[in-house]
């Protein structure tokens, strides 16, 4: 069964169902993990039987990297006492390590696997087992798409979901990769937005035509209306 490390994922399915009508849908997540949002993606449009392809980006491997701009980030509780935020799994537990500090998650292979083995949207999926940066190299003149006996060359996207390192530096980054590779109508939604400078990534994009559409407690949509 595929789970989800993210909430509001009816947002999500809203957003995916709102887009504008278009011939064909280019979808990506950066950050994929057990597939929850990439289900909601392709569910969506798989029932409004709309042709698109769906492209994932996840290295796995058990790779530490920095999650968020404030790894242990200081919370204040009900009482004004100050607490480590802990990360939680799946069932919302903390990630503690033996020492009582706290744990930061890293994504397996097996992890991977267990969502290939779950979602049934192969037929028009592609997942990169890449981090963002060597997708980005590698397919910054665009990506092949092989459908119906033809490869087409695309490089503008319709719908991002941007869901893997949550700092202000790496999202900046990648936004900075499909803002040129967008057109009227595509949407970003961005998860986590508490975590780093929402507000500085939602500047840049007014520059590519993106103005903030709508804003949840966990994630935000921008849509490009010029």
């Amino acid at each position: 069964m595929i789970k989800g490390d993210s909430e509001e994922y009816k947002l999500l399915a809203k957003w995916v169902d709102q887009m504008k009508p278009k011939d064909f849908y280019l979808t990506l997540e950066i950050g994929v993990r057990e597939g929850g949002g990439s289900m909601v993606i392709t569910n969506i449009l798989k029932a409004r039987n709309k042709k698109y392809y769906h492209i994932g980006i996840d290295p796995y491997g058990d790779l530490e990297y920095k999650h968020m701009d404030e790894q242990n980030k200081i919370k204040t509780d009900k009482d004004g006492n100050k607490t480590i935020a802990y990360w939680t799994d799946f069932e919302g537990k903390p990630l503690v390590n033996e020492d009582g500090t706290p744990k930061v998650p890293t994504y397996p292979n097996t992890m991977k696997q267990n969502f290939l083995s779950s979602f049934p949207s192969h037929e028009n999926f592609s997942l990169f087992q890449l981090e963002d940066t060597e997708y980005f190299n590698a397919f910054g003149g665009g990506v092949p798409i092989y459908l119906n006996g033809k490869k087409e060359i695309m490089n503008c996207y319709d719908f991002v979901h941007f869901d893997g390192p949550h700092t202000t530096e790496k999202v900046l980054e990648e936004v900075m990769f499909f803002a040129p590779r967008s057109r009227v109508g595509t949407r970003f939604v961005f998860d986590d937005h508490d975590t780093y400078e929402m507000s500085k990534i939602a500047y840049v994009l007014i520059h590519f035509g993106f103005r903030t559409t709508e804003m949840g407690k966990t994630k935000c949509m921008l849509e490009k209306v010029e």
